[in-house]
């Protein structure tokens, strides 16, 4: 699985660390709530929960 880090979060964005890590721990809460067995990874985000949440298509992101 790839995550994305705060830093991530915040090239991708434009927000602040702090901002970033809100946007990072809320997605995290919906993904738990979405998927109650699983695992979550303090301060990072998985791509695929986050590019569909943010309405990222695939084609259109560019390498990290």
């Amino acid at each position: 699985m790839e995550y994305y880090d705060v830093n991530d979060v915040m090239k991708m964005t434009g927000m602040k660390q702090q901002k970033s890590y809100d946007i990072i721990r809320e997605l995290n809460k919906k993904y738990k709530k979405k998927f109650p067995d699983a695992e979550i990874i303090q301060g990072r985000v998985l791509k695929w929960f986050f590019d569909e949440s943010m309405g990222i298509k695939k084609d259109c992101q560019e390498q990290t």
